[in-house]
């Protein structure tokens, strides 16, 4: 993903002369060598200041720049979410954020750069969009199209590499779901590559999966029409339960008086913790395929 995205920017900063990126000290790390050596007057290095950098990425806006603030998401929304709030969401200026190396899958980092809580953050502020590509496809489609919005936005990243599920048919639709697979009997909702996991499941129910890579705005219609035919609805996430997609999806199925068997597997009111094979993580908070192929039993079960 971070290896993609960096591919998208350069393309993109080529085309447009007023793209600036805000780096916060972590350049090699998150892929902007290359934009940095090539685009040496629109690359600003901020270092260990991430509030500065959000005031930075605002005022550039604000001056008609197109600007991306890029650093690890336990530090960007992590410490700088008033800045974010209070600079670029209050003037709803289109700044792009992009939180790297979240969720879990972080691995060996631990707790402390397991950004678990960036999605309820970030789409509990007024005006900021919020998206989660599953993988590197989607993310260099998602990224062209995010660059001509007119909103701030959230766009999140994780670490490691990850198999690639996104068609390359399909483009990106902010505020869209994509329907990856159709299917009768269970609606299995997600974002990020936890969601790819769902196909390596061997069973005979079958699934609709619905890739939500647009948390905010949330594609209603979409999801509510797939859990109207199935009737059953799984939501599996690599962040918090609370505040993530399955709340939001829940206060939905609430709202609209909608009866179906639901489960949300995610992250329950714990901290992560490091581990040399990030997948050992999804196994310990119950998010591996064994996990979830044993959900999808019981909700067709039941």
């Amino acid at each position: 993903m971070r290896q993609s995205f960096s591919e998208a920017l350069l393309e993109l900063a080529t085309a447009d002369p007023n793209l600036y990126v805000v780096s916060v000290g972590l350049r090699p790390s998150v892929m902007l060598d290359r934009f940095s050596t090539r685009f040496k007057t629109r690359f600003i290095e901020c270092g260990v200041a991430e509030n500065n950098a959000a005031g930075i990425s605002a005022g550039l806006a604000k001056s008609g720049k197109n600007v991306f603030l890029c650093t690890y998401s336990c530090f960007s929304p992590g410490i700088n979410l008033a800045t974010i709030k209070q600079s670029i969401c209050l003037n709803n200026l289109p700044v792009k954020i992009i939180g790297y190396h979240a969720g879990l899958l972080t691995g060996e980092l631990g707790a402390s750069h397991q950004m678990l809580e960036d999605i309820a953050l970030m789409r509990s502020l007024p005006k900021m969009e919020v998206f989660a590509p599953i993988d590197a496809t989607e993310i260099y489609k998602m990224v062209k199209v995010l660059a001509k919005s007119s909103h701030p936005a959230y766009l999140r990243l994780v670490r490691p590499s990850t198999p690639v599920i996104y068609p390359g048919r399909l483009g990106f639709t902010i505020g869209k779901s994509q329907v990856l697979q159709s299917g009768k009997d269970i609606t299995v909702l997600g974002y990020g590559p936890v969601l790819a996991q769902v196909f390596s499941i061997v069973t005979k129910k079958s699934l609709e999966i619905v890739n939500c890579s647009s948390l905010k705005p949330l594609d209603t219609t979409t999801i509510l029409r797939s859990v109207k035919k199935t009737g059953r609805l799984l939501v599996i996430e690599d962040h918090q339960q609370n505040g993530g997609l399955g709340e939001a999806v829940a206060s939905l199925i609430l709202k609209t008086s909608l009866k179906c068997r639901f489960t949300h597997l995610a992250v329950s009111d714990s901290f992560g913790q490091s581990a040399r094979d990030p997948y050992d993580l999804y196994r310990l908070h119950g998010l591996s395929p064994v996990n979830i192929l044993d959900t999808i039993n019981k909700l067709c079960s039941r």
